[in-house]
């Protein structure tokens, strides 16, 4: 818990103040951390319930060399990717985060966005289970954060604007009270269920969005992520 704590007496500079600052986010945080691992099992089952929505191939290869669980990316979601990235990252990587926006749970798509950028050299390279937990583990203080938090802020763009989401999907990020119309499905089950309803064209429909939130300007020609028909690519267009 001290790597979640570090920032915060950083920036108060005061240890009463960041004692309180720190009370309040283990409130949210706190689950991580309970001897039934509740928190943790959750947002795994919910990351992989993303990134099959997003990239089924991939989620299929990760399951073939048994890393489909995603346990590789348990760093990233028990204490917010704090030792991914240098500290002043972690400042503005926290801070986008804490705002709420874009979407509920969007350190989701934060791991997508990173899973996305190493999707090909893990599949070309063909890493087994041992590989991938090598190669994930190795790309501490090595991510970018601007183009990772655009990379996520673009998918969730994308994902509002869809015409349909699968149930589970909309309730993870927050959806459930958007426009978005939500196919009684769970994706978890069945890869394509409620997939083939979501277009390319429903994906790029936002194409004259501004993007603002993550990078803390407006951008009139955000990061796109093409969607096959079945919305089963997470490649930068």
């Amino acid at each position: 818990m001290s790597d979640l704590l570090s920032p915060l007496l950083y920036v108060m500079e005061n240890e009463v103040d960041a004692f309180w600052c720190f009370a309040s986010y283990m409130d949210q945080m706190h689950q991580n951390f309970e001897e039934q691992m509740q928190g943790m099992k959750t947002q795994l089952i919910q990351l992989s319930t993303l990134l099959r929505l997003l990239d089924s191939g991939f989620c299929s290869y990760l399951e073939s060399q048994d890393s489909g669980y995603l346990y590789f990316c348990f760093r990233w979601l028990l204490i917010r990717f704090k030792r991914e990235f240098s500290f002043l990252d972690i400042l503005r990587l926290w801070e986008v985060m804490w705002t709420g926006l874009p979407c509920k749970n969007f350190h989701l798509l934060l791991c997508c966005a990173v899973l996305e950028s190493e999707k090909q050299q893990i599949m070309e390279k063909h890493y087994g289970f041992n590989e991938i937990l090598k190669h994930i583990n190795e790309l501490s203080m090595k991510i970018d954060v601007e183009d990772v938090l655009c990379k996520a802020e673009a998918i969730s763009l994308q994902m509002v604007k869809c015409k349909e989401l699968p149930q589970a999907v909309c309730e993870i990020l927050g959806l459930q009270d958007s426009e978005v119309t939500t196919p009684d499905s769970d994706i978890g089950e069945e890869e394509n269920v409620g997939l083939t309803s979501c277009s390319t064209s429903a994906f790029q429909s936002n194409s004259s969005l501004p993007v603002f939130a993550a990078s803390g300007a407006r951008d009139d020609n955000p990061t796109q992520i093409a969607m096959s028909p079945n919305v089963s690519r997470l490649t930068p267009a």
